[in-house]
């Protein structure tokens, strides 16, 4: 989360007014994360998420929000998204704040984890499991932004600012047909994000799951090979192999794998990774001009990508 776009007193009582959550208090940015920017937002009836989104349609973000309510109903543990009660948004979760549009979600409680344990890793998995059985029958659909073309493009964007090894890498990866790969294997609606800091717990449970903007219709071993990268790595992005298996044995105890997803394990890992080192570096040297944001660093999963490839029998005989 960060904050790109500001916003005064004045706009915000003029959106808050179309909402019955109460009258405005204060509001105060958030400055973790890159991507959109979002405001904890107080009224004299308790404490919201007002999340500005800075790059996708009015259309997509109400998918996002529709995302959210199918998945409260499956007993997924995520934010309740609110629906305007008045004006021109009536009934529909995405406003307009700031000539952008804008959303607002319950603040859940807990705090992320920077240092999670066995058991926290077994739970993700057994949510991150539950989330793609309960939408695999999702009707509705939405292409990944991040997914082949945007790799394409991003990957010609930076290239000219690595170093030639860094782009020999490059180069090997973007002839490594992950295309084709992902659209083998087994979807349905993946949170496509599902770093640690997505996460929130509360007395060592887990209380939330947030930040669905990159939520799409697409692989499911692809979004577990996105958690894997950030929840099962060292300080130094070798394998934490005791947290590994416990992700992985979460998962499994709610959706075993397919034989083809235990085969296409490493190359799912290697794409997985791509796509952030892509997108550290398109921040790193191309950055979004912001009030407040929050730069992560691209070389984890440059070492990840440069390093030897692990199979799914290698975590689980390790």
């Amino acid at each position: 989360m960060s904050v790109f776009t500001s916003i005064n007193n004045r706009q915000l009582e003029a959106f808050l007014a179309n909402y019955s959550l109460g009258s405005l208090q204060s509001f105060t940015g958030i400055a973790a994360g890159i991507t959109n920017s979002n405001f904890f937002v107080d009224t004299d009836s308790g404490r919201y998420i007002l999340t500005i989104v800075e790059h996708e349609s009015p259309s997509d973000v109400e998918w996002f929000m529709q995302l959210l309510e199918h998945l409260r109903e499956s007993k997924i543990p995520c934010a309740k998204p609110f629906k305007a009660q008045s004006g021109d948004f009536t009934g529909q979760y995405t406003g307009v704040i700031a000539d952008k549009p804008a959303t607002l979600v319950e603040c859940l409680n807990g705090a992320d984890k920077n240092h999670v344990n066995e058991d926290n890793c077994n739970a993700i998995g057994r949510v991150l499991a539950s989330m793609h059985t309960s939408c695999q029958n999702y009707e509705s659909k939405r292409s990944d932004s991040r997914g082949a073309g945007w790799r394409t493009a991003t990957a010609q964007q930076v290239r000219e600012k690595l170093v030639p090894q860094e782009q020999q890498l490059l180069d090997q990866l973007m002839q490594a047909g992950f295309t084709e790969l992902l659209n083998s294997l087994p979807s349905s609606v993946i949170h496509a994000d599902l770093f640690r800091d997505n996460v929130l717990f509360e007395n060592d449970a887990i209380s939330g799951i947030i930040d669905f903007y990159y939520a799409c219709s697409g692989c499911m071993l692809y979004d577990l090979a996105i958690t894997f990268n950030d929840w099962c790595r060292l300080e130094n992005t070798e394998i934490d192999y005791a947290k590994a298996r416990a992700l992985l044995a979460g998962y499994e105890s709610i959706r075993p794998l397919e034989t083809n997803e235990r085969s296409a394990w490493p190359e799912v890992i290697r794409c997985a990774a791509l796509r952030f080192w892509l997108s550290r570096l398109q921040d790193l040297h191309f950055p979004p001009e912001a009030l407040t944001t929050h730069t992560k660093d691209p070389s984890p999963f440059e070492k990840i990508l440069a390093s030897s490839s692990i199979s799914y029998e290698d975590i689980s005989t390790h």
